[in-house]
């Protein structure tokens, strides 16, 4: 693929040499600019990318500049799949084991005792926790959770000795897991909720919205997936943009954001350089900035020069996707002009209310394994409601539809028809449709 560069406009130029203000923090609900312009943003500007927005299909799209909401449109409460944008996440839980002296960057996967199904030779394990960080562990095993893109485009076994060479590996980033819970003692989805998404006060982020993704015949390393909303997304930007430092209190390190969101390989994308699980553009008049990409295109950019983070999603439970448009955080960049009052006026960022009804009547009756088309499901209780469990580890809750025995699946928004099992027995799930 092309390398490309997010082109900044010759007007921005003097915007660069600006002194960077402290962004203010989040409150525990977002804030929203009420005038944009007096932010310093250009109406048109904004009315232009809001056409774009309009027109491409994205779910939605979330824009900060100075810990405050320039923009939210479309869904921006929706836990949609972050599928890669995972390696970002696992970045900051692994960086605060690093910060407290658990984890050593410089120990080998002998040192550490990881090996796997058929083994690693001794080459591939003198790969360092450094190189899984980077991609640059020159282990092509096959790996958990890894597209047929992936597995076709993976290098072979021995090709490349360890830190010699980058590739988007997802043994790499498998692996981190297996060593952070085993270095730790603690699990990663639950340091992920205990260490981030509390402190941040993420709003909708739930425990089970972090998964396993499991096939020992192919791997020992666990795949892990999340589902987040583009409001919550944010606020984990924001953390970086703000060096680690939350209302007062230190939850990683400034040199840890520093070591990772620098780049040590050019990978020949549109996404630039890569870091420590964060991609580095290459931005023009040296603006510097670095994201966390999924398929589909899931986008987090952070452009710490103009306090700004950018957060796209795409609904990938109806198949759609968006490229990654350096266009599109052009016009977003040159909305800022050197306008703008000292102190503007926020309102509240409003709130989609929906039935949060998820209470089911006898819903006991209805747990147990379910097969379908795609693979076998598991329904369980949660609270007062059902918990559905796909094949390949993604949770969501259940609402009851319009006849008996159909229901709503939280966040995909498909119906399904649940013929329950009988003791013993698998039950059956079919899927009739989408709600939008």
């Amino acid at each position: 693929m092309r390398r490309s560069r997010l082109l900044v406009s010759g007007s921005l130029i003097a915007l660069l040499s600006w002194p960077v203000a402290t962004a203010a923090v989040p409150d525990s609900a977002w804030l929203m600019y009420k005038n944009p312009e007096e932010a310093g943003f250009s109406t048109s500007a904004i009315e232009r990318i809001k056409d774009y927005y309009g027109r491409s299909g994205l779910a939605s799209l979330f824009v900060v500049y100075r810990g405050r909401v320039v923009m939210a449109l479309g869904d921006y409460q929706r836990r949609f799949q972050c599928h890669s944008i995972r390696k970002s996440l696992m970045n900051a839980v692994l960086g605060i084991a690093a910060d407290e002296g658990k984890i050593d960057l410089n120990k080998t996967l002998k040192d550490l005792g990881i090996d796997d199904v058929g083994g690693l030779t001794e080459e591939e394990k003198q790969a360092t926790v450094r190189h899984l960080l980077q991609g640059r562990s020159g282990v092509y095993h096959p790996a958990v959770y890894e597209t047929k893109s992936m597995a076709r485009a993976r290098p072979e076994r021995g090709s490349h000795r360890p830190g010699s060479f980058w590739y988007y590996n997802n043994w790499d980033f498998n692996v981190l897991s297996t060593i952070l819970n085993q270095e730790t003692g603690d699990d990663f989805l639950r340091l992920f909720k205990t260490r981030i998404a509390e402190p941040l006060g993420m709003e909708d982020y739930r425990e089970f919205d972090g998964n396993y993704f499991l096939d020992p015949d192919i791997s020992r390393h666990r795949g892990y997936g999340f589902k987040l909303s583009a409001r919550d997304l944010a606020r984990f930007g924001q953390l970086y943009l703000q060096k680690g430092s939350w209302n007062g209190a230190r939850i990683l390190s400034r040199e840890w954001i520093e070591e990772s969101t620098r780049s040590y390989s050019d990978t020949h994308t549109a996404r630039g350089g890569y870091g420590y699980l964060w991609w580095v553009p290459e931005l023009r008049h040296s603006l510097q900035a670095f994201a966390a990409c999924g398929v589909g295109t899931q986008v987090l950019l952070v452009i710490p020069a103009l306090e700004m983070v950018i957060v796209q999603r795409v609904d990938t439970y109806a198949g759609k996707n968006h490229p990654f448009d350096p266009s599109l955080y052009e016009m977003i960049v040159e909305a800022r002009n050197a306008g703008g009052r000292q102190s503007p006026a926020c309102l509240p960022l409003p709130v989609h209310q929906e039935n949060e009804n998820w209470t089911v009547n006898n819903g006991k009756d209805l747990i147990g394994v379910y097969r379908a088309a795609d693979g076998t499901y598991q329904i369980q209780t949660y609270g007062d409601g059902l918990l559905l469990t796909y094949p390949q580890g993604m949770r969501a809750l259940l609402r009851p539809w319009e006849k008996d025995g159909t229901f709503l699946v939280e966040d995909v928004f498909e119906v399904v028809r649940l013929e329950q099992p009988r003791p013993g027995e698998i039950g059956k799930l079919s899927v009739l449709g989408r709600t939008k």
